[in-house]
């Protein structure tokens, strides 16, 4: 397999064009990408003859901008890399805020194991999903499917995604949009396919793009894990409330309505906000178990790691009685 490499400097490039009169401009980078900082922040410099600071704070998604740290010390723009914008927001942005997707620069390797591998498990009639390092890839994917005997579609899903065929870890509504029997992802990891198949409950199957290899996301593991999580739930006494204040994912009023029917269930009840949630933000506070209301991919990907249980909303309500436990309730973001 050939080295991956993703294409930053086109969309620096442009970006950069629309620059040229400011002072200081803010960088955010994600964690996969800042082995490339120095090249990208001496890039800025030159195009743009601006000074450059590059936020120090992980970003985990266009929810999460440093806009607004970023105004406070004078910075009258942001640079933010690695996701597409989410639309309703944009009337928010406390600084002009400038997205620059991140694009795997290959093309799509769906080979004929890989078109064998897919009809194995999913029906004739699906739709195609992704993220946005390769959305340039559907339509590739969908001209190799539909020769090879799929019905395949696309759509765009809610007001927080910026392209058809496009998912978030917390939107998976591109997806369920589509009057199909199965889904085909394109993409690596298996948090966002796994949204799909959890929200539609039909069969995704997810080709990787750069090795062509095909697997299924099974969520039997994942579930058993959530409900283990749940059960353990049930005894505990002290609840932490998890809110952030980050625009694209402040849910006050919910957590306050968590917090208070938790409260009306006898619990005791910490409502702790923050831009990110940890663990170590409650050691020494003898919380039993916690509910996060910002990112519920937390809960999932992370919540496994920490000493007490971490749960969704949907899930906190299965241990008030107040929904059924299956089908399993996915926290999503409209």
């Amino acid at each position: 397999m050939t080295k991956i490499k993703f294409d930053w400097k086109s969309g620096i490039n442009e970006v950069c064009t629309k620059l040229k009169n400011k002072k200081l401009i803010g960088v955010q980078i994600p964690d996969g990408l800042k082995v490339k900082s120095h090249q990208i922040i001496e890039k800025i410099k030159k195009l743009t003859n601006a000074n450059v600071v590059l936020w120090g704070e992980p970003t985990y998604g266009a929810c999460d901008l440093a806009d607004r740290p970023l105004e406070e010390i004078g910075a009258d723009a942001l640079i933010h890399m690695g996701h597409m914008p989410m639309p309703y927001h944009s009337e928010f942005y406390a600084i002009p805020t400038y997205f620059v997707p991140v694009k795997h620069t290959g093309k799509l390797n769906l080979n004929k194991q890989s078109l064998k591998n897919i009809k194995k498990i999913l029906p004739k009639k699906i739709g195609i999903i992704t993220t946005a390092q390769h959305l340039h890839m559907i339509e590739d994917a969908s001209s190799k499917l539909e020769n090879n005997g799929f019905d395949t579609s696309v759509t765009k899903g809610g007001p927080r995604l910026a392209a058809a065929g496009q998912l978030l870890g917390c939107n998976s509504s591109a997806a369920k949009r589509l009057k199909v029997d199965g889904y085909l992802y394109i993409g690596t990891g298996l948090f966002h396919p796994l949204t799909v198949a959890l929200s539609t409950e039909k069969k995704v199957a997810c080709i990787d793009p750069h090795s062509a290899e095909v697997t299924e996301a099974d969520p039997r593991p994942f579930l058993k894990q959530r409900y283990a999580a749940i059960a353990r739930a049930h005894d505990a006494k002290r609840w932490a409330v998890l809110f952030s204040n980050q625009i694209g994912q402040k849910r006050i009023d919910l957590a306050e309505k968590v917090a208070q029917s938790l409260e009306s269930s006898g619990k005791e009840v910490l409502m702790i906000g923050s831009i990110h949630q940890s663990h170590q933000q409650l050691l020494g506070m003898g919380i039993d178990a916690a509910v996060i209301t910002a990112c519920p991919r937390l809960a999932i990907e992370d919540g496994p790691t920490w000493p007490m249980p971490l749960l969704t909303i949907p899930e906190t309500q299965i241990v008030l009685g107040r929904i059924k436990p299956e089908p399993y309730p996915f926290d999503e973001f409209a």
